[in-house]
């Protein structure tokens, strides 16, 4: 909680609403989910395409399902 609280409060902190469905946020690439495993992986990429951000993983599952067309929303951490 405390790393949390430090970065908030951050000058480039934002915080993303989600005001929309996990079928919204996901339809773009909903081709490329295969499982439940992937169920909040692609909530959290769909997020990061809708705001423009980046999903940073260590998972290249999530760079498979987002594809050439969103691979600019992934860093993957190895």
């Amino acid at each position: 909680m405390a790393i949390l609280q430090v970065l908030k409060g951050r000058d480039d902190y934002w915080y993303c609403l989600i005001d929309k469905s996990w079928v919204e946020l996901t339809a773009p690439f909903a081709a490329r989910i295969f499982g439940h495993q992937q169920v909040t992986d692609a909530y959290l990429l769909g997020l990061a395409i809708k705001e423009k951000g980046m999903l940073v993983t260590f998972d290249r599952g999530i760079q498979a399902m987002a594809g050439a067309e969103f691979s600019g929303n992934v860093l993957l951490l190895e």
